[in-house]
């Protein structure tokens, strides 16, 4: 019977360190060509593609969207989001999974996406405009050896946790053994996962945060502090944040390159989030660089985009589309993926094949640059195991699933 969970069940049925064990096997398992993944598709509405009637009462609705509805973003984020006037709507979706987990995963996700200048850069904002001020974002996991539904959950805790993990994969393989200091730049739940799960691999002592609005850098700080019983410190520059730290990870939702090359120092490893936090003329300084996975098929097919009115000219830019544009500038072929730096370990190749970090000196750069379903069902298969094994969750009647005639 398909198991139903929330977001407290998730969080509960899986620890950070978990995460990073999944998303080892999934990568392991994608660089020995046994997983599959499609590609990320992202069918986009322009608002100004409404109907007249489905315009007007949607652009009532972002009126209304009360300042403090996201509990991550701070009000004066929505309220530049709110007046941006550009929102548009996004169905996300990613498919994969692989045997050696049982399972193959579908994330579905809905979001209202604004571009909104913040603190003189551009960021992605995303509006709750589901029923209570929420957002609607699932995973379903399915079985590979009947095909049925095993189970469904919300993708909140998951999606940022897969992200966490994979970045703090990344710091396992290439940071210097023993480093213990860290700088974040974001604040939000992904650099929350980022700093958590990169805890769990390394013994982290001392981290400096930054992030453009004072109130959230210092709620990060004081909350991750507890959390994580190590010294969490807000700082006022982004660059204070490079600043003697051993590890940087970036998780942010700016649209634009988040840190320079001058504040690169010998030994670091940089964990990045997306391509357009990076910055190509960085890698020079980087001896070794890798990525979650190379874009399918070249870079302009890294996202499928596919918008309303597009051969009109969309109003503006979407998150895929200025993905894509920036794939364009980045060598490809001279990175390495996680999965293949797993393989060429377990075969014994290290030096002399150059993979991986060669000295302590050298600057090491991973990439975490796009969602695999892969990693849903890694995640979901051991949340699914420890949930049932824990009395977790609801489980629902398969029946309604299922049907007698094929399509």
């Amino acid at each position: 019977m398909p198991l139903l969970l929330n977001n407290r069940e998730v969080a509960a049925a899986l620890q950070a360190g978990e995460y990073v064990d999944a998303m080892a096997e999934a990568f392991r398992e994608l660089g020995a060509g046994r997983a599959v993944n499609s590609l990320r598709v992202d069918a986009c509405v322009p608002l100004d593609s409404y109907t007249p009637a489905l315009k007007q009462s949607t652009e009532a609705h972002i009126a209304a969207l009360p300042l403090d509805a996201d509990p991550v973003a701070a009000p004066a984020t929505l309220a530049a989001a709110k007046q941006a006037g550009d929102t548009t709507y996004r169905l996300k979706t990613i498919t994969g999974g692989y045997p050696a987990c049982g399972m193959m995963a579908v994330r579905i996700s809905t979001h209202f996406d604004t571009q909104t200048q913040l603190d003189g850069m551009l960021r992605r904002v995303k509006l709750p405009l589901a029923p209570g001020w929420q957002f609607m974002s699932m995973v379903v996991l399915l079985s590979l050896e009947t095909g049925e539904v095993l189970g469904m959950l919300p993708d909140s805790h998951i999606q940022k946790m897969r992200v966490g993990g994979t970045t703090a994969l990344g710091v396992k393989l290439l940071a210097r053994p023993g480093v213990d200091t860290a700088g974040v730049l974001g604040s939000g739940a992904q650099a929350e996962a980022a700093l958590e799960c990169t805890a769990a691999v390394a013994p982290l002592k001392r981290v400096k945060i930054f992030s453009p609005t004072r109130e959230n850098r210092e709620r990060y700080a004081r909350t991750m502090s507890e959390r994580l019983g190590i010294s969490v410190t807000a700082v006022d520059t982004p660059e204070k944040v490079f600043d003697g730290a051993g590890i940087v990870l970036a998780a942010t939702s700016s649209y634009e390159p988040v840190y320079r090359r001058e504040w690169l120092q010998p030994g670091m490893h940089l964990g990045i989030g997306t391509l357009l936090e990076d910055d190509a003329l960085t890698f020079a300084a980087s001896r070794f660089i890798a990525v979650s996975i190379k874009p399918f098929g070249g870079s302009s097919d890294f996202v499928q985009n596919y918008v309303a009115g597009e051969k009109k000219g969309p109003t503006g830019l979407t998150f895929g589309q200025l993905i894509n544009r920036k794939a364009k500038a980045f060598d490809w072929d001279s990175m390495v993926e996680l999965g293949e730096l797993l393989s060429g370990r377990e075969k014994g190749m290290g030096k002399e094949t150059g993979l991986g970090r060669q000295s302590a000196e050298e600057i090491t750069h991973h990439i975490n640059n796009n969602g695999c379903g892969m990693q849903f069902a890694a995640a979901g298969a051991r949340i699914l195991a420890n949930a049932r094994r824990m009395g977790l969750g609801v489980e629902l009647p398969g029946d309604y699933f299922l049907q007698k005639e094929h399509t």
